[in-house]
């Protein structure tokens, strides 16, 4: 992939403080929230299509005063049946949900001065979880912390085709970008102090672990023992017993033993079509008694996280792109969990590496502080040239207003990444974590975007 558009989206709302705005935004990428064999295109027009739906379907719920969470859970019903009966996947009716309730959240948040933290602790878009889990309290104040972070650290994730050291790189020379960034995964260690890194597998054994060894060994040499892994099985196995494999050769190999000792935790190694089918997860509970297995994909509506605990599952992932309200109503159900000692501890992440800043990148990272997650996924802009796609104002304005989380390097405005963390103070500002709004003028409408 070499371009990706992103949807920009605003709301009007009107609220007993008066008239205000709010904005969500999002890119569109191919392939991830339906893996089926489409033309791109035609993936943009069905994502653009869902969010459409959601939003009539808020307008038509919120024609009478309401709060957000009693209009959420209708146009949750509404949206989700579309999409089946239209032949789309549940994760693609949660992201056109996503996108319009995101913006509502920011103009509720703008509307009464709250910061993201400050709205979800308040409570003032109604959220009362127990009408959708009967075990949780009414009130998300109850497992959510009394103060956001201030500071993140970054899961770097280390792709399949990345290359990891200076030697790779040189070989062809012509593939050198030379644009004054890292290019390797050693450039990141030795540049940014990355300690939190996501791993990808590609259920190639042989391969894969010789590619363990090599990252492994390159993590070592910089940061010796003191490091933390994820690995991510992609959707690519067929069955439990396929990583098992994987487990059983990381677990016995001696260059692995500090590597595997520093994994948290395992994410999502079955296809979404079979994970949470009973039928292929056999496996899956005795694969979270070694490393907790979680689901990402597979999360697209409020029963998913449930249901994947009675098949084995331990966590689930928090992402802007499935909804704020279900990664925190799965917050409550992880809490809830682990209030029980006797019980298996569960877990949620931060995962999204395809969030691009201001606005994406900022309000995930801003869900991120609010849910106390202390680490996050969360090096997709080191994929493309920073903020250089927006206008020169909301460049500045970023400098101005998130001189924490941005600077300048080597001709870019770009996140800042120092001793492996991001700092994000100032998201902590009146709306979803970001107070430069969007400049509409510089972008496109749908009708005029031509891929």
């Amino acid at each position: 992939m070499t371009s990706c558009p992103q949807a920009v989206y605003e709301v009007t709302l009107e609220t007993p403080l008066g008239v205000t705005r709010g904005f969500s935004a999002d890119c569109l990428p191919p392939s991830w929230f339906d893996k089926a064999d489409k033309p791109f295109a035609q993936q943009i027009d069905e994502m653009l299509m869902v969010i459409q739906w959601a939003e009539t379907n808020f307008k038509e719920t919120m024609k009478q005063p309401n709060e957000l969470f009693n209009a959420w859970q209708s146009v949750y019903q509404t949206t989700h049946q579309q999409t089946y009966f239209a032949g789309l996947p549940s994760l693609l009716a949660a992201f056109g949900i996503s996108v319009v309730e995101r913006a509502i959240i920011d103009g509720i948040c703008r509307a009464s001065g709250l910061t993201l933290h400050q709205a979800l602790r308040e409570n003032v878009i109604g959220i009362d979880a127990s009408t959708v889990h009967s075990a949780l309290p009414t009130l998300p104040k109850n497992w959510l912390p009394e103060s956001p972070a201030d500071s993140v650290f970054v899961r770097h994730t280390v792709g399949l085709g990345d290359p990891l050291t200076e030697a790779e790189l040189n070989n062809p020379p012509n593939e050198r970008l030379n644009d004054g960034f890292p290019e390797t995964l050693e450039q990141y260690i030795d540049g940014t102090g990355t300690q939190y890194f996501k791993v990808k597998v590609s259920n190639r054994l042989d391969h894969d672990i010789a590619r363990l060894v090599t990252i492994a060994k390159l993590i070592e040499t910089k940061r010796s023992s003191d490091y933390t892994v994820t690995l991510d099985g992609n959707e690519l196995y067929e069955t439990a017993a396929q990583f098992d494999e994987l487990v059983d050769q990381i677990e016995t190999h001696p260059l692995l033993k500090t590597f595997w000792s520093n994994t948290l935790l395992i994410e999502q190694p079955l296809n979404r079509e079979i994970a949470l089918s009973a039928e292929h997860t056999a496996g899956i509970k005795a694969l979270s008694e070694r490393k907790i297995v979680i689901i990402d994909e597979s999360d697209g509506t409020v029963d998913d996280f449930p249901n994947a605990v009675e098949l084995g599952y331990r966590g689930v992932s928090s992402k802007n792109c499935k909804g704020p309200i279900k990664s925190i109503l799965n917050a409550g159900l992880v809490w809830l969990n682990n209030a029980e000692p006797t019980r298996p501890r569960q877990v949620l992440t931060g995962e999204d590496l395809c969030t691009v800043g201001i606005i994406p990148t900022q309000s995930d990272l801003a869900l991120v502080a609010a849910l106390g997650i202390t680490h996050v996924e969360r090096n997709g802009h080191h994929y493309h040239p920073g903020l250089n796609y927006l206008s020169e104002i909301e460049r500045q304005e970023a400098l101005q207003k998130h001189g924490d989380l941005y600077t300048t390097h080597a001709g870019r405005v770009t996140p800042r990444v120092a001793d492996g963390k991001f700092q994000i103070g100032t998201l902590q500002c009146p709306g979803y974590g970001f107070a430069v709004e969007p400049n509409f003028e510089a972008m496109q409408s749908p009708s005029e975007f031509v891929l």
